[in-house]
């Protein structure tokens, strides 16, 4: 994607070569063991569904072709590929292959299209005038950093309106919250017992592809209905802190009649026995020195005029210098224009129906953008609950982070525990076969991870270095929460660097559990601001725990 041409939407789509091109640009290293690659790929896999579903092409042509390499030629490379269980688990992966490339095959001369139709209106703009160019020439060098980075991201879709998602964190979450119950509802009807993945996966992309006209149009128009609604609460909001008139014109005149007089604006003192008498008489030089008792200005009164008590309806006058000063019925119950910079920081939704995308939230230290992460806040509260008697013995507990990704944006919906192996200073999972198959069946990501330190303080562990890297080395996004809850501070949300921590990570051959690096700076916060995370009270989420034996009702968490 080329440069951003303005707040609402993107320049030049990329290209189909671009998206290939960019595909292939990730680190294939072969010291991450097996089963994190194979994670990987079904990353990929439920990412490329999300970003189909929600009509963003050019993200999803991405994630599939990625998919598409790692499954059918760089696994085979991998030096654990030789062990029965690494065929089996490829050979499993191979049966929906045919799926991801019928989408490939699909999605291709959209992309063809989306791009020629880019460069035919670019060949009409620039035949009428220069001067946007040199508009877009004058811009700050902070967008210029901006529109450089968006141009390599094919997530940002030039039909999306792009919005902040610190902004807009409210809009961010009712959106995917709404979309989040749209795909349970949808993945519920087309599952049926018995039946095989490869096939649901057939079965769901044949689906999509009967309907995706009509499936865009109709969430665009919702999205843009909740969009619609957002703005107006925000500007009534507003309105009520600055003393503006409602937005309702036909409750307009009994807001006047019974509002009271504020102490911060001084009106006439006019009692309701002689009111303002406005009978239209023509104007006279001498009318200022007629025998009157002393009363303000006659422009005051007029300023203030709409508080005055509705005066008997009268035959219009001829003369157009008085009748354009007079208010009228009609007049009163119009409201008066509002001030410019609320347009400003809340622009109207444009009249085309528009999809949102979310702009990046940060940037690794290598200038790639990541996506914003919305995480409930309640979430960390409740897994400090489940791990109290962990805790209370002094063993570590960890849980995955499970979510979607909607709207360029990911939300973490699920709390998952999994089987693990606890000691003072380690929790490994185990059993990861069950904990994948979970996440397949419910449509879910892994995006991170979240662990006690029952008696150490809040830092990373060279261990926890290692594992975040298994997370983090194909989503950038990903995240590990420490909790240390007798210690101060009692938490931290962390992502590697990059550079250099993940690669120096990556290319670590030490096998012991705790051992020193020699390079510092290998992880940073990543709570925004300034990074990337963003904690939010009305995120919904549920728990779901497979160990062996343990009670699991799958509460939904809503906001207390």
């Amino acid at each position: 994607m080329a440069p951003i041409a303005n707040g609402d939407g993107l320049g030049r789509p990329m290209t189909v070569k671009e998206i290939s091109d960019r595909a292939q640009a990730f680190e294939w290293n072969k010291n991450i063991p097996f089963k994190h690659w194979l994670r990987t790929t079904q990353t990929l896999q439920q990412e490329a569904d999300m970003y189909l579903r929600d009509c963003n092409f050019a993200q999803a042509y991405l994630l599939y072709l990625r998919y598409s390499t790692l499954v059918l030629d760089l696994l085979k490379q991998h030096p654990e590929y030789k062990t029965p269980e690494a065929k089996k688990a490829l050979r499993t992966k191979l049966l929906t292959i045919d799926v991801v490339l019928n989408n490939l095959e699909k999605i291709k001369p959209i992309l063809e299209q989306q791009y020629a139709a880019w460069k035919e209106a670019q060949s009409k703009r620039n035949t009428k005038s220069n001067h946007h160019k040199q508009n877009s020439a004058d811009m700050s060098d902070e967008s210029s950093t901006y529109r450089q980075h968006a141009s390599k991201d094919p997530a940002l879709s030039s039909a999306s309106r792009l919005l902040d998602a610190g902004e807009y964190q409210d809009l961010a979450v009712e959106l995917a919250q709404k979309e989040i119950q749209r795909r349970d509802a949808g993945r519920r009807t087309t599952k049926r017992n018995g039946e095989a993945y490869r096939d649901q996966q057939q079965r769901r992309a044949a689906g999509f592809w009967e309907t995706w006209v009509d499936d865009i149009a109709e969430k665009q128009k919702a999205d843009e209905e909740v969009f619609r609604k957002q703005m107006e609460s925000t500007r009534r909001a507003l309105d009520g802190d600055t003393d503006l008139l409602p937005s309702d014109p036909k409750h307009t005149t009994d807001h006047l009649r019974d509002l009271p007089p504020s102490s911060s604006y001084h009106y006439p003192k006019i009692t309701r026995s002689t009111p303002v008498d406005y009978s239209p008489r023509p104007p006279s030089g001498n009318e200022s020195q007629a025998p009157q008792p002393p009363r303000p200005p006659k422009q005051q009164v007029l300023d203030h005029s709409l508080l005055v008590p509705e005066r008997p309806a009268k035959a219009p006058h001829p003369s157009e210098s008085l009748a354009h000063m007079t208010p009228t019925t009609k007049d009163s119950r119009e409201l008066p224009s509002r001030p410019p910079k609320l347009h400003d920081v809340h622009p109207e939704p444009p009249k085309k129906q528009q999809g949102v995308a979310f702009k990046p939230a940060a940037y690794l230290e290598n200038g790639e953008p990541i996506r914003p992460v919305f995480l409930p806040s309640q979430l960390r509260r409740r897994f400090l609950e489940i791990a109290s008697e962990n805790t209370r013995r002094g063993l570590e507990m960890c849980g995955i982070l499970c979510g979607t990704a909607v709207n360029n944006a990911l939300f973490v919906r699920c709390l998952l525990i999994p089987e693990q192996k606890c000691t003072s200073d380690t929790c490994e999972t185990e059993n990861e076969g069950s904990m994948l198959q979970y996440c397949v069946e419910e449509d879910l990501l892994m995006l991170g991870w979240i662990h006690t330190h029952p008696t150490q303080t809040c830092f990373m562990s060279s261990r926890d270095l290692h594992t975040q890297s298994g997370y983090q080395v194909m989503l950038p996004e990903s995240i590990a929460i420490v909790c240390a809850p007798r210690f101060e501070p009692s938490y931290g949300i962390f992502r590697l660097t990059n550079p250099p921590g993940l690669t120096h990570v990556l290319e670590c051959k030490q096998s012991s559990t705790f051992h020193a690096h020699s390079v510092d700076n290998l992880y940073t916060g990543a709570e925004h601001p300034p990074g990337h995370v963003y904690e939010h009270d009305g995120l919904e989420f549920f728990v779901h725990d497979i160990r062996p034996g343990a009670s699991n009702g799958t509460v939904l968490n809503k906001k207390i």
